[in-house]
């Protein structure tokens, strides 16, 4: 696993490795790999179908075991580790975690890459971003198309002088990306972001504060698009959910073996 040193060690969410991190912390550990200027480290957001794949898949949970910070950015993960009593403090949303990202970013003079999305939904987001933090350097490439030119991509990427790059290209292509070709960009930090610039362009609309707060975020996403995320989320979420189950019966026999084995011992030495 790779080195990770501004913020707390990880625990095991339905198999995936999860950092205690809020939001204000996971912004600080990106800004800290910016500032040391060190070889590039991958952040990735974990939510329940990323376990999923995670669980079905050896090579893409090895993958996420190489990123250097991995927060819970669905609703579900942070229930999860609350049921089993991990000190995971909140959801880090990727959609809420690009302003102030961006903002310390614009502060500290840091350029930022947006590559992803379908043609020109990066170049609007980057747009609306720039309305909202003046100041902010960003670039964009869009996504597949521009993949086809790695080398070109890559050169774009360099050339911009880029310290913070977000890649939505989607899971798993997104994480299989960035551990691919971080040893190939001088990117000190790189961060998968999924969906987040048709949300931040304007091309989706956010859902409304109260299922956000209630952790319904899912259910409004798969109302815009039911094609897309029917399987998703309703296969998927059962998926997690047996999992989880799953993790929190080890997990009490475990306790129960432990603490038989601690009267065992007091009983032996009274």
């Amino acid at each position: 696993m790779s080195a990770v040193t501004a913020h707390p060690a990880a625990d095991v969410v339905v198999g995936v490795r999860v950092h205690a991190v809020g939001m204000a912390a996971a912004v600080e550990a990106v800004m800290t790999w910016v500032r040391a200027a060190g070889p590039p480290r991958v952040a990735v957001g974990v939510n329940a179908y990323v376990c999923t794949m995670a669980a079905k898949d050896v090579a893409f949970s090895d993958l996420l075991d190489r990123a250097d910070l991995a927060y819970a950015d669905g609703q579900s993960v942070v229930w999860a580790a609350r049921l089993l009593g991990l000190a995971v403090p909140e959801r880090v949303a990727t959609t809420d975690l690009l302003l102030p990202l961006a903002r310390a970013c614009a502060e500290q003079g840091a350029r930022v890459f947006m590559l992803g999305g379908a043609p020109g939904v990066a170049a609007l987001a980057a747009a609306a971003l720039r309305e909202r933090v003046p100041g902010l350097a960003v670039a964009t490439a869009d996504g597949f198309e521009d993949l086809a030119d790695e080398q070109s991509l890559l050169a774009r990427i360099d050339e911009h002088g880029t310290d913070v790059l977000l890649v939505g290209l989607g899971d798993p292509l997104q994480q299989v990306w960035a551990d691919r070709f971080r040893a190939a960009t001088a990117v000190p930090a790189i961060l998968t972001c999924g969906g987040l610039f048709d949300w931040a362009s304007g091309r989706h609309r956010r859902a409304p504060a109260w299922m956000i707060r209630a952790g319904l975020e899912w259910a409004w996403r798969l109302m815009i698009e039911p094609r897309r995320l029917a399987r998703r989320y309703l296969v998927g979420n059962v998926d997690f959910l047996a999992r989880l189950g799953a993790q929190l019966v080890v997990r009490t026999l475990r306790g129960r073996v432990r603490s038989s084995r601690q009267q065992s011992g007091s009983s032996a030495n009274p």
